[in-house]
């Protein structure tokens, strides 16, 4: 997919300052009442990171640029990264049928790794977090990933599914030995220089923001968590910062080394059967 050229110096728009983009995120943040946040944004030759406020409303601890959020459904580039550069490294075939790997899909062989990562295996989306949280992977996936399940014939359509990445975070820990979270931390997160962390951690290696609701009408400020059982993992379990999120960004379009051109190429590539409808233009793998 090839890059539009550079416009004409005095085309582009100017760079926003340290001090700009700290004073807009300090107004938005007062605007809107959020107690803390992060942006980062890439220059072109380095990156603008700012944060204000507190990272947990309750005890007022301090957002800092370390500090973690759940990226909820962006953890799939994540995991569909490392699933590719094993494909890179010849480990696993994307169009090779995933029986060969989960015995417990054989209900819908025709299935590949190339349709979970696109959406395109037909699959539902899942069943709820509240449902899936005393399961465990192989139990979750014979139950969702079943012929009589399936939205349509594998290949054909664009079903935004949450069971398909559960699928390809187990064949992660099938073609490595490793737990997806080691296996896609190893692979994608370290070498990109982003610190692990993911929901569930008893003992987190960064700081972590804390979610919270408010009430408008008294101004008290509960806590609240992210709902997603452990067996979702694959599908949402990443936090991150926003300068972690220029990182993998960047990966993703072709400006790091850690993902290999090709690889950078087929998570950007459409995928003929994934017609997101209002979700997206296009969708790739990933």
């Amino acid at each position: 997919m090839p890059y539009p050229t550079a416009a004409p110096a005095a085309d582009r728009p100017s760079i926003p300052s340290h001090q700009e983009l700290r004073s807009r995120l300090d107004s938005l943040a007062r605007v809107h009442r959020v107690p803390g946040a992060q942006l980062a944004v890439h220059t072109g030759t380095h990156t603008l990171s700012v944060h204000t406020g507190t990272a947990d409303a309750l005890t007022n601890t301090p957002f800092t640029a370390e500090t973690a959020v759940p990226l909820g459904s962006v953890t799939k580039a994540a995991t569909a990264a490392a699933v590719l550069l094993l494909a890179d490294d010849g480990d696993l075939d994307l169009d090779e049928p995933v029986v060969e790997l989960l015995p417990e899909l054989r209900g819908i062989p025709e299935v590949t790794v190339r349709h979970l990562l696109s959406h395109t295996a037909g699959l539902p989306t899942g069943p709820d977090s509240d449902s899936a949280a005393g399961t465990t992977v192989s139990r979750y996936l014979s139950a969702v990933c079943t012929a009589r399940n399936t939205l349509f014939p594998p290949g054909t359509g664009f079903s935004y599914s949450n069971a398909g990445y559960v699928a390809a975070g187990r064949i992660l820990s099938e073609v490595t030995g490793m737990t997806w979270q080691e296996a896609v931390a190893a692979l994608v997160l370290e070498p990109l220089g982003i610190v692990p962390a993911f929901l569930g951690d008893a003992a987190p290696a960064r700081p972590v923001a804390s979610g919270h609701a408010f009430n408008t009408a008294t101004g008290l400020v509960r806590p609240a968590h992210q709902n997603l059982a452990p067996v979702e993992a694959p599908a949402g379990a990443l936090l991150a910062s926003a300068e972690d999120l220029v990182a993998l960004g960047r990966a993703v379009t072709g400006r790091s080394a850690v993902l290999p051109a090709a690889v950078a190429d087929r998570m950007r590539r459409p995928e003929p059967a994934a017609d997101p409808g209002a979700l997206a233009d296009s969708w790739g793998l990933g």
